[in-house]
């Protein structure tokens, strides 16, 4: 949860600081922040890690489900389904 109010608010950041308009589906978002090269530049390269850093993530995330549906063969992907009132 933290990766997807995070990101977004740092790209949001990153274009501000590097004083470039914020497209926001059809609007234009105000900037956080006055221009800032320098620290455009070193937040985006944090924003571009934690991208990255995410992905890995979700990719072991996804390869620890496997593993324990195809190797463990255990109930944790059975367990992973909604309750019956979501349905």
């Amino acid at each position: 949860y933290v990766f997807m109010f995070a990101m977004p608010i740092a790209g949001w950041l990153i274009l501000s600081l590097a004083g470039k308009p914020i497209p926001f589906f059809g609007l234009e978002l105000p900037a956080l922040a006055a221009q800032n090269f320098e620290l455009a530049k070193s937040i985006k390269e944090i924003h571009q890690t934690a991208g990255e850093v995410g992905y890995y993530v979700i990719g072991l995330h996804a390869a620890a489900a496997l593993f324990h549906h195809y190797v463990l063969a255990d109930n944790t992907v059975s367990r992973m389904r909604l309750p019956k009132y979501y349905k």
